[in-house]
């Protein structure tokens, strides 16, 4: 995917990112959600979706020692 000023200012998000990359003073905080929402505003204009991320299995519980490895 490529951000193109002439071709992507119609579209809201891409035309916020535009701006904002041309604004030296934005907050660089909030760039990650702002790359995540053009991301998917340009697969949907392509015809894709987003598919949803899957929950992360739960960790097994740690096991507390009292002797450190490789001691006892």
């Amino acid at each position: 995917m490529e951000l193109c000023p002439a071709c992507d200012a119609r579209r809201p998000t891409a035309r916020a990112f535009i701006q904002r990359h041309r604004d030296p003073d934005w907050d660089r905080k909030a760039l990650p959600q702002l790359f995540e929402d053009w991301e998917t505003e340009t697969m949907y204009a392509h015809g894709w979706a987003r598919a949803p991320q899957p929950e992360a299995p739960p960790s097994p519980p740690a096991y507390l020692r009292l002797v450190p490895r490789g001691q006892g």
